[in-house]
């Protein structure tokens, strides 16, 4: 047992809690309190394993822990040469038990047979088949979907290894295998299932440390994208290479990933338009997209207040023979608040580290040449909402730095790895 200082503990139960928003409105329990975990948190499976795990480690003092199994929020347990009294008996040490954790807990007994995840199991007979509810019926993939071939053409032998394993012999297997036959004949498939006695005596294969490469799948691809891949592996990393220990066809191996299905693209289309409060707000009169003074003197012709950009800066000097140099930024908010921003620096010498921008504006300057600076729009992307796992203004910025690296580009490599400052918004202790 791992011992825990009691400020580690108010630390895990702290960053459990949740706030939960809808239409700009906190809801809360009506207990008054946060919530531990919402519905559809990412860690959500996870917790629920502790918290498995945790109740299974005072449980075991009541039922052997040989004796009982936890998946998620089912539980089974066999309780050996017991009657009914004496099941009753201890069906409740484990409601007290979890009463002591504020928890709650539905137990039955005395079952002969019971239904658990996907097999039937039958004391009396001491046998066990496949399982589904009802009106529960099986699909799968079509023979004939843009998905790999080896997904495809392995999907029969798959579903027979897997009713194999979850029935006790070869007829109850015969009995169970008609209603997932009938269901991969109307995915297209003609193969007939197979009966495979489980193995338990095979040994684990040695694992070794793979890289995977996973590029997307498609069938309007010609182009054998593996094959072409494994090439270019072999010639830029040939036998005498130094790094050819690490990167070889024994290291570095390839699957393709399959591309979201049309209800993924259609759900995905829908929240885009739906979300109207997150979409980036762009007029289309001059007016709201521009509030200078001289519309002749803005620094994006026009488009200052645009929001949510990746922009370029591109710095020169009146010296003919003088080079170009760029750089690459990002605003969550207007243009214009981040333009005046960088104004302060290039005016102002003491702030001349504030950027790799002002940096080279002070050296061209005090090598006795004026500098000249003209701005422009690279892309515009949306901006990070709280929950979701990446940030694309971000990644954005990264990509355009990475993809003109030596082309005179200003930027420093180590904004490459820094972290998304977006995020920090929708902290815990910002929201409070």
């Amino acid at each position: 047992m791992v011992k825990m200082e009691q400020t580690e503990v108010e630390i895990i139960f702290h960053s459990r809690k949740a706030l939960l928003f809808n239409n700009s409105e906190c809801w809360v329990k009506k207990s008054g309190k946060l919530f531990d975990v919402t519905m559809g948190a990412y860690d959500g499976a996870e917790v629920c394993e502790i918290v498995g795990l945790y109740l299974l480690s005072k449980i075991h003092k009541i039922i052997p822990i040989s004796y009982i199994g936890l998946y998620r929020d089912d539980g089974l347990a066999v309780i050996p040469n017991a009657n009914g009294p004496k099941l009753d008996r201890i069906r409740k040490d484990p409601i007290k038990c979890f009463k002591e954790e504020n928890l709650q807990i539905t137990t039955i007994i005395n079952l002969p047979e019971v239904d658990f995840l996907d097999v039937h199991l039958n004391l009396k007979a001491g046998s066990y088949k496949p399982f589904r509810k009802e009106n529960d019926q099986p699909q799968y993939i079509h023979c004939d979907s843009n998905h790999p071939k080896s997904i495809t053409k392995n999907i029969p032998e798959m579903i027979g290894k897997r009713i194999s394993g979850l029935s006790r012999d070869k007829k109850t297997f015969e009995r169970e295998k008609t209603m997932y036959e009938n269901a991969l004949k109307s995915s297209g498939y003609d193969e007939k299932l197979k009966y495979t006695p489980p193995n338990f005596n095979k040994k684990r294969p040695r694992r070794r440390k793979i890289t995977w490469f996973n590029p997307p799948f498609s069938c309007n691809v010609a182009t054998n994208i593996g094959r072409e891949f494994l090439r270019i592996l072999s010639k830029n990393f040939p036998l005498k290479h130094r790094y050819h220990k690490i990167f070889n066809r024994n290291t570095v191996k390839i699957s393709y990933s399959c591309l979201p299905n049309m209800s993924s693209i259609i759900k995905s289309h829908n929240n885009k338009v739906l979300a109207t409060s997150q979409k980036i707000d762009v007029a289309e009169s001059d007016a709201s997209t521009c509030n200078c003074r001289k519309s002749a003197a803005c620094p994006l012709e026009g488009k200052c207040l645009t929001k949510s950009i990746i922009y370029q800066a591109t710095i020169s000097s009146n010296n003919k023979n003088s080079q170009k140099f760029r750089y690459i930024g990002l605003t969550e908010g207007t243009f214009k608040s981040r333009y005046n921003g960088h104004l302060q620096s290039i005016r102002h010498e003491k702030h001349e580290t504030a950027t790799e921008l002002s940096k080279k504006y002070w050296e061209i300057k005090r090598g006795g040449n004026e500098p000249y600076i003209a701005w422009k729009i690279v892309k515009q992307v949306d901006t990070y909402k709280g929950g979701q796992p990446i940030c694309n203004l971000c990644l954005a910025e990264k990509y355009f730095i990475i993809r003109d690296r030596g082309r005179n580009l200003l930027n420093s490599r180590t904004e490459i790895l820094s972290k998304c400052r977006h995020r920090k918004e929708f902290l815990l202790n910002r929201a409070i």
